[in-house]
């Protein structure tokens, strides 16, 4: 057996990903460097001894990529490169590679379930059925057969489909990415806006269309939040942005509950003006049993559930790990976004 692939990683010391890094049985078989402290200068420092990178959320400068005169692959941990300074990796000749993580994949699927949800009234058919409102009708239930049968007999209004309706997506990172996939798959029209926009690339391989703020309100069908909680963020939807959205439209927030101002909310779906939400986050968790959010028919809950087994660092980290092994080892490696550039 050859040395062993000598992987800087570029959090900190004191990060959690380290510990996750270290915890994963693969990592026994690299070489692991981590800088001594913060700085741009000990990762460069580092970087000297590379093979390999592996980047999370930190950044990885041109100034260290060209300090690792070794450097033969680079790993993203998750999809968003924005941390990354791909250019100069090309300039290299060095690839890098992106991978979707499963703590990723199962809120996109979550936001995805609560957007089919709202658009096929899944509630409502559910509790048409188990309630049996039939009785309340005048209905007499009846042998069905392939040409004899009950469409839609509740008479639920308002169901919808998703192909070739819009839905924007606030917050296009990791969680954003894997949601445009899946709507894709359905066939919808995919808006976005965030801060800093993606370059054209990453937005012709996801077949997206960036939006400023407002006008991606008043054009989608589905609004999905998907940006963290911060000052900046904090009641990003109110008053003034329901006001904007279409009377058919609705609110999905499987970012943080404090995104939306939940009174605003609350007259806005009593008023119809927008048609339903999609909620899985609150301002306060557990959703306070006397919130106005609950007494009404045209939101769909979730207890804050989106983050499904919470099992993703058992399967994400040893991806990344095989991942770059594959590679060094002359094999395929998946999700190589820049090719092998000029070397």
């Amino acid at each position: 057996m050859g040395d062993p692939v000598r992987l800087l990683i570029t959090e900190g010391a004191a990060t959690p990903f380290i510990r996750h890094v270290r915890e994963c049985s693969l990592s026994e078989q690299f070489h692991l460097l981590i800088r001594k402290d913060d700085s741009e200068a000990a990762l460069c420092a580092a970087a000297a001894e590379a093979d390999a990178i592996l980047c999370y959320q930190a950044r990885l400068p041109a100034s260290v990529i060209h300090a690792a005169p070794a450097l033969k692959f680079i790993q993203k941990h998750g999809l968003n490169c924005r941390n990354i300074d791909v250019a100069a990796a090309t300039d290299r000749g060095v690839p890098v590679a992106t991978l979707s993580l499963m703590r990723s994949v199962t809120v996109a699927e979550h936001g995805m379930a609560l957007i089919l949800a709202c658009a096929r009234k899944i509630v409502a058919g559910h509790l048409a059925v188990t309630s049996a409102v039939y009785r309340d009708m005048g209905l007499t239930p009846v042998a069905t057969s392939q040409g004899n049968y009950r469409p839609n007999w509740p008479g639920i209004k308002g169901i919808n489909e998703l192909y070739q309706s819009r839905v924007g997506i606030v917050g296009m990172g990791d969680i954003g990415m894997e949601l445009a996939k899946r709507c894709r798959a359905f066939g919808m029209h995919i808006s976005y806006f965030q801060r800093t926009r993606h370059p054209a690339a990453i937005e012709a391989s996801l077949d997206i269309q960036y939006q400023p703020f407002d006008e991606l309100l008043a054009q989608s069908d589905y609004v999905v939040l998907v940006v963290p909680h911060t000052p900046q963020t904090d009641g990003l939807i109110g008053a003034r942005e329901l006001a904007q959205m279409k009377p058919e439209a609705t609110l999905i927030n499987i970012g943080r509950g404090a995104l939306v101002d939940e009174e605003a909310l609350a007259d806005a779906l009593r008023r119809n003006q927008i048609a339903m939400a999609g909620l899985d986050v609150y301002r306060t968790e557990p959703l306070p049993f006397d919130s106005a959010l609950l007494a009404l028919p045209n939101v769909v809950f979730q207890p804050h559930s989106g983050g499904g087994s919470y099992r993703s660092w058992e399967v994400d980290m040893p991806a990344v790990l095989v991942n770059i092994q594959t590679f060094l080892a002359g094999g395929k490696a998946k999700g190589i976004v820049n090719g092998r550039g000029p070397g």
